[in-house]
């Protein structure tokens, strides 16, 4: 999936935004100009064509076709899709023409698979060719998203390292020797973590908490505002993300296994 109409350094889930629904869920959705963005990016060649099948003062139907070269045959579309509207005075007005070509568009370009379906490998951003928002999927009521919301909401807490004294081996030369314990501290955090391994030892859950994401969706938001209101997109920035900001990824990875310990 990830390498289906890849571009280098252009990821298309960092522009996915979120959508709520009338019932209450969330879904994620790639807006018409960002998936014609990822077109003219892979295919800076490629065409993209509009044309009106049929418009009456209250309805327009609209269809579009996506070529990968300007120079190929009108019959050599690699995706094709119509969409209608109708002129509806609390919605589309006197724009229902051209909303039906954006429409058109979105969905051809989908088709071809600049859509919200191939943003990502995993479930976070899966589902069917179309124009519709993706159902966003969230794990099972009684595990680690309600735990996530608990830590988040401040009851949880890390569990505490078991320490105790270390034992050695009896030798030949005398009886068996007790080593007194190392006192109950944790490791020095390191000033300046530099790899993914250097934040996962040297960061709290409450410092993961605090870590502020500074790209995509969910710019300026903490890891735990995203805890509270999307959980399942922290596994997102854990398998998927592949930028600079390594406390982000840690953060996201701290907060996960930390829920997943309480839930278990």
């Amino acid at each position: 999936m990830p390498s289906i109409n890849e571009v280098q350094g252009f990821n298309p889930a960092d522009f996915a935004r979120t959508l709520q629904q009338k019932d209450g869920s969330e879904s994620l959705f790639l807006e018409v100009k960002y998936r014609i963005l990822w077109f003219r990016l892979h295919r800076p060649n490629g065409k993209i064509e509009t044309e009106v099948l049929s418009v009456t003062d209250q309805a327009a139907v609209m269809r579009c076709r996506v070529y990968a070269d300007k120079e190929d045959a009108p019959d050599r579309f690699i995706a094709q899709a119509c969409a209608q509207r109708f002129r509806t005075a609390d919605e589309y007005g006197d724009r229902f023409l051209e909303i039906a070509e954006t429409a058109a568009i979105g969905r051809a370009l989908a088709s071809a698979g600049y859509g919200t379906q191939f943003c990502a490998p995993n479930d976070l951003l899966s589902g069917v060719i179309s124009d519709a928002p993706v159902q966003v999927a969230e794990e099972n009521a009684g595990g680690s998203v309600h735990a996530l919301h608990e830590l988040s909401a401040g009851t949880g807490s890390e569990a505490p390292a078991q320490e105790g004294p270390i034992k050695t081996a009896p030798t030949e030369k005398g009886p068996e020797v007790q080593t007194p314990a190392a006192p109950s501290q944790p490791a020095p955090p390191k000033r300046n973590p530099q790899t993914m391994k250097d934040f996962l030892e040297s960061m709290s859950l409450d410092e993961a908490k605090k870590v502020v994401v500074d790209f995509g969706r969910y710019a300026g938001k903490t890891l735990e505002n995203i805890a509270l209101t999307s959980p399942g997109d922290l596994e997102w920035y854990v398998k998927n993300y592949s930028g600079k900001n390594l406390a982000v990824k840690a953060g996201a990875a701290i907060l996960l296994n930390a829920a997943q310990a309480k839930a278990s």
